[in-house]
């Protein structure tokens, strides 16, 4: 019994031995992970902001063409009511100023 038990201490050790170092591997990947969920998360976040901003940027963007379109018309018009009224004071010989 004395050789049997002598022969399989090698084996049961390194069977320890081995479980004890997979457990301890599993145990550093569950933290590993567990960080790598934490930072996904927070990267996630970030684009999420990133994505808002990047809406209200293109919403001001939008209502800001909008407005340079509508000045454009507005200095047309402008323009126009300035060409008719010089018209009338000559048709009339008016001092326009």
């Amino acid at each position: 019994m004395n050789d049997l038990a002598q022969q399989m201490i090698a084996p049961v050790l390194s069977l320890v031995f081995v479980a004890g170092g997979g457990w301890f591997t599993l145990e550093a990947v569950a933290d590993e992970s567990k960080q790598l969920q934490a930072k996904v998360e927070e990267l996630e976040k970030d684009v999420g902001s990133q994505d808002v901003l990047e809406v209200k940027v293109q919403q001001v963007e939008d209502r800001l063409e909008k407005m340079e379109k509508l000045l454009e018309k507005t200095i047309e018009s402008q323009q126009i009511q300035m060409q008719n009224q010089s018209a009338i004071c000559q048709a009339t010989n008016a001092n326009c100023r």
